[in-house]
């Protein structure tokens, strides 16, 4: 019988020192097996403390009825916009902007991730602006067939710069602000192709307490809705380093696909320590 990925949660408590050197074991448990669907709960632990948590509930691949009440907006193809790396460039060799401004840009250590992201919307992140954001993007290079591979780097690209859009009202220069993903959820409509451009749309309806609530979704070039995202975050004002490497544990096979969720939750792990290198 074959089952497909239909919704995750991920939930993370990256402040108990998680350890590069020491690797990180995931425990995958059987929730519930049923006819049509099948759920499993994931723990990744690092020395005996539970670092990160996921659920993932599974369904049968069956034909339903389909409808679609949200529309892609209109934003310029990914054809036409610059990548991050082009943006860096040009910030580095446009005379308009400052010189002291054009050398941070050139001094600051830039490693290329390996979601090639572009912006519908370029202006400087470091302004105060709408609690929304808009980008394309997708995996460099191709991918296999496979579509738990293909779910699973979309999930990482999911939390790569997400939390932060509930920031952006907030930004002044000078201050310097980080997010913590607390929950982390992911719906899957639709299979989708994570090498093919994808638009992600993202906003963040309300932030108080120091906590904050942003959403989004996911869309196909054809405007089918793939993924929707949900994200509870937790403010930090200062910078913080994580390096965690993690070595996936040996899981007994069911038609779930354990190896997949452990690959998940491993690469949902790499997204928020990514994101913890690009604000360190």
């Amino acid at each position: 019988m074959r089952f497909r990925l239909r919704n995750c949660g991920a939930g993370s408590s990256l402040d108990h020192g998680v350890k590069e050197i020491v690797p990180i074991i995931y425990q995958v448990q059987r929730a519930r097996d049923g006819k049509s669907f099948a759920t499993r709960q994931v723990e990744a632990r690092q020395r005996g403390t539970t670092i990160f948590t996921l659920l993932a509930s599974f369904q049968k691949v069956e034909s339903g009825f389909e409808h679609q009440e949200v529309l892609m907006p209109c934003v310029p193809g990914p054809e036409t916009l610059l990548s991050m790396e082009e943006l860096r460039e040009r910030r580095i060799t446009d005379p308009r902007l400052p010189m002291h401004y054009r050398n941070n840009v050139a001094l600051t250590k830039f490693i290329p991730w390996p979601i090639e992201i572009k912006f519908c919307d370029t202006s400087d992140s470091s302004k105060q602006s709408h609690p929304s954001l808009k980008y394309w993007f997708k995996a460099r290079g191709k991918l296999s067939d496979d579509a738990a591979l293909h779910r699973c780097v979309v999930a990482y690209a999911s939390d790569l710069i997400f939390s932060g859009v509930s920031l952006n009202p907030h930004r002044r220069r000078g201050v310097k602000t980080a997010s913590l993903s607390l929950d982390h959820s992911i719906w899957f409509h639709r299979p989708v192709r994570a090498d093919d451009w994808l638009l992600f749309v993202i906003e963040s309806p309300s932030a108080s307490g120091g906590r904050g609530f942003v959403t989004g979704h996911m869309f196909n070039k054809k405007g089918e809705r793939g993924r929707s995202v949900e994200d509870r975050w937790c403010d930090i004002l200062a910078a913080i380093r994580l390096e965690v490497i993690g070595e996936a544990a040996q899981c007994p096979s069911f038609p779930c696909h354990s190896k997949a969720i452990v690959q998940l939750l491993s690469l949902l792990i790499s997204a928020v320590i990514v994101r913890r290198r690009s604000i360190a």
